[in-house]
């Protein structure tokens, strides 16, 4: 993929911002529970082999990249051709929670030369 320019990224930024003001604007009129479940449709929270699951029949998200937090969770990015990607943290006891989701996932490749060595 190509980076994205200073105009691609305002225009990414332009259509987050216009769909949050939409999505405020509806949960105001909606119920209580019609906003949670407009908002939620996998759940928050789910065994780790249930969630990859749900995650790649849903909405053909599979895993991308992973990172260890404190040692103690294990945090994973899932990734769809079409652009939504999710982020799911995994305690060891193997439950594994929705920290984050979204649209629009761009590739930004990283210049090696460019970046700084770690000391």
């Amino acid at each position: 993929m190509s980076q994205p320019t200073d105009g691609r990224i305002s225009q990414i930024l332009g259509r987050c911002l216009r769909g949050l003001g939409i999505a405020l604007v509806a949960a105001s009129l909606a119920t209580p529970a019609q906003a949670a479940s407009a908002v939620i449709s996998v759940p928050q929270c789910a065994d780790h082999e249930k969630m990859v699951d749900i995650l790649a029949k849903e909405y053909r998200e599979l895993p991308k990249a992973l990172g260890i937090v404190r040692g103690e969770r294990v945090m994973q990015l899932f990734v769809s051709a079409a652009g939504t990607w999710t982020i799911v943290v995994t305690k060891t006891s193997g439950a594994s929670c929705i920290v984050a989701s979204g649209q629009d996932w761009e590739e930004v490749p990283a210049e090696a030369q460019s970046l700084e060595p770690r000391a």
